[in-house]
Parts: structure tokens; C-alpha cells; sequence
């Protein structure tokens, strides 16, 4: 109990303000809106009809249902890895595996959907925590050589990902390969295994549920949790963390490992709801994503899904408008890259420029207090 009171009250102490929370949304909407400034002023520059290049950037995402559910389609796995992004970054650590543990849990739910049969509900359930636990195996190493031995997670995480690669590679190869394919890859997934649509005339599956409901325990077992309260605080400052009796190793140890769990169901979903076999023969790039995805959200698990449909938006526009215009392919990442460069950037703006703000606020509403206090 005294741990627990301790970490009560130290975070009682950290109280919300509702004035930091108003400028630093401002500092994110006001990157935003120059960084589609420069995108703009980059297409104009580059494309004979801008116009059009624009429209399909800004409004082809929204212009019907299908690309409304594109764009949620692409959303959904980086709401996974940011997620999962956020929970390691709790505990200040950086393990990069979330990149391969979409890759296992990609794979490995596969071949639970292909070799193991099990009744409709149980077949999904299955698929999509075997994915998650195999990674979790993997990604467990660079934790506790971090936790043990003190080995950077950063670097052996980034060494894993490409072990689990060209396991991956090696398997769809040589021993899991279908032939009748045509292609290096798995035979095809049964549809019992699969996950369904749930908004006809979209591409939108159950996985976007899965991973919102993720995201709600998330932050229940941050909020509510003793080891959750307990992982923040190692992320926090070690040194408190473990003058108030907190397994600092162990705390480190969970969060990597909860968050590879997370990214490997994530991996299982996206092979889930959008491909027919596992065929990836590259890392398919999502848990990068997860980091910059958990940044532009302040590393706050319910701003998680908005940054990631900002991404996903973003990415879905870029998409249509190299299809339906003139911009180069090329042009479209330069763009993409700029715009979350900007956005992510916590020195984008000066802080003395915010902090004059502040002050400015504070100021008039003092002022609005005492006319007030002096009508009264």
C-alpha cells in the first residue's frame, strides 16, 4: 500500500492544465496548417494542373464511402503500432521490434489460420493471439538484455527485426510456400479464419474495433493499475521508481513486452483483414510508423487513434492524388515527409513565443477578475 500512495500522490501532484493542453494543441494545428501550406505551394510548383492535384490531396479521402474506408483502412495498423509504441515509450524505453513483430504475428497467424482448424470464433481468437505471443517471444529478448545486462534496446531490437525477417523469408521460401501461387508465399487464408467486414460498401474490418478496444484498456491499465501507475513512474525517474520500492527492471521488462504483444496482434489483424496469403517479403514498415504515430499524440493513448487517422488521411490523399494527377510519386513523399516532420517537431515554434501567449492570457483574465471583484 505505501507504493501505492506514493505513486497517488506523486501523480496528483502532475495535475492536468487545461492551458498547457490549449496551446500545445494550438502549436500542433498551427504546424499542421503550414506544413499543407508547403505542401500546397510544392504542388503548384511541380504539377500543370494544381487544382485537381490539390482536390484529390485535401478532399479525394472524403469524396465517397470507398475512400473515406481507404483511409480508415490505413489508420487501423498504425493505430496498432502506436499503441503499442506508446506503452514501451511509458517506460522511457525505445525497443524497435514493434516493426518485427508485425512481421511474426503476420506470419504466424497465417499459419495458425491455415494448418490449425477450429470453429468460426475460436479460429480468429486463435490466429490473432498466436501472433501476438510468438512476437511477444521475440521481442522479450532485447527487454531483458536491457533489463539484465544493460544492452541498448534500441540497436538490438533494430539487429531482431531483420533475424525475424529472414526467418519469415526463409520459411514462405522454402517450407510453407504454396506453389500453386505463383509467388513466394503461404496458400491461401480460410475465410473462417479471416475478419469480416462490418460497414458495407468499405474496406473497414473488425479490426478496427479490436484495436480501439486495445486502446481503451490501455489507458485503464495506465490510469487505474498499480503496474501501470508503476511503469510510468519507472519511465518518469528511475531513481524515485526505485526508492519507493518499485522492480524497475521488472516494470521495464513488461512494457516492451506488453507493447511487441500489441504490435504482433496487430500484425495477425492487417494479414486478417486484408490479404488472401502472407507474402511479405520486406518489413512492412508499421512499427516505425508506431513511434512517430505515439509522438504527434504526446504520447497519450487516447490521442493515439487521432494521430494515426491524421497519417492515415494523409497517406490516403497523397495516394489518390498520384493516381489522378500529374504529381510524381516521388513529389508525394517529399510531401508526406515535410508535413510530419513539421508536425512532430516539439521546436517547431519557439517556446518563449507560446509562453508569451500564456502570459498574455493569464493576464487579461486577471484583469477580467478584478473589473469583476470591483463592479461587485
Amino acid at each position: 500500500m505505501k507504493i501505492r500512495e506514493r505513486l497517488m500522490s506523486y501523480f496528483k501532484n502532475r495535475s492536468f492544465s487545461f492551458q498547457r493542453f490549449f496551446f500545445e494543441s494550438l502549436k500542433t494545428l498551427m504546424a499542421v496548417l503550414i506544413a499543407y501550406l508547403i505542401a500546397i505551394i510544392i504542388i503548384v510548383f511541380v504539377s500543370d494542373n494544381p487544382s485537381e492535384s490539390i482536390y484529390w490531396f485535401i478532399v479525394g479521402p472524403f469524396s465517397n464511402l470507398m475512400e473515406f474506408g481507404e483511409l480508415i483502412k490505413k489508420a487501423v495498423p498504425l493505430m496498432f503500432a502506436g499503441i503499442a509504441a506508446c506503452v514501451i515509450v511509458k517506460a522511457n524505453q525505445f525497443n524497435l521490434f514493434t516493426e518485427g513483430a508485425f512481421y511474426v504475428g503476420g506470419l504466424v497467424a497465417a499459419l495458425i489460420a491455415i494448418y490449425i482448424k477450429l470453429p468460426a470464433f475460436l479460429a480468429v481468437i486463435a490466429a490473432l493471439v498466436g501472433g501476438g505471443l510468438v512476437a511477444t517471444i521475440f521481442g522479450y529478448i532485447p527487454a531483458k538484455l536491457k533489463s539484465s545486462l544493460n544492452v541498448n534496446e534500441f540497436v538490438s531490437s533494430i539487429m531482431l527485426n531483420f533475424v525475424a525477417l529472414w526467418i519469415g523469408v526463409f520459411l514462405i521460401s522454402n517450407v510453407v510456400i504454396d506453389d500453386a501461387s505463383g509467388d513466394t508465399a503461404t496458400g491461401i487464408i480460410p475465410e473462417i479464419s479471416k475478419l469480416k467486414v462490418f460497414i458495407t460498401g468499405t474496406n473497414i474490418t473488425y479490426g478496427l474495433l479490436i484495436v480501439i478496444g486495445i486502446i481503451i484498456l490501455v489507458k485503464i491499465f495506465f490510469s487505474k493499475t498499480l503496474p501501470g501507475y508503476e511503469i510510468k513512474m519507472t519511465g518518469d525517474n528511475q531513481h524515485f521508481a526505485k526508492f519507493s520500492g518499485i522492480n524497475v527492471e521488472r516494470r521495464v521488462v513488461m512494457a516492451q513486452v506488453l507493447g511487441i504483444f500489441i504490435a504482433g496482434v496487430g500484425g495477425a489483424a492487417e494479414i486478417l483483414s486484408n490479404y488472401h496469403r502472407f507474402n511479405w517479403k520486406t518489413l512492412p514498415g508499421f512499427g516505425f510508423d508506431g513511434f512517430m504515430v505515439t509522438i504527434i499524440a504526446k504520447n497519450k493513448p487516447l490521442f493515439v487513434p487521432l494521430a494515426a487517422l491524421f497519417i492515415g488521411y494523409l497517406r490516403a490523399g497523397a495516394d489518390l492524388m498520384a493516381f489522378n494527377s500529374d504529381v510524381a510519386q516521388e513529389v508525394v513523399a517529399i510531401i508526406q515527409g515535410v508535413i510530419i516532420l513539421l508536425i512532430a517537431s516539439e521546436r517547431f515554434f519557439s517556446s518563449s513565443f507560446f509562453k508569451r501567449l500564456l502570459d498574455n492570457y493569464k493576464e487579461r483574465r486577471n484583469h477580467k477578475r478584478m473589473d469583476v471583484m470591483k463592479n461587485e
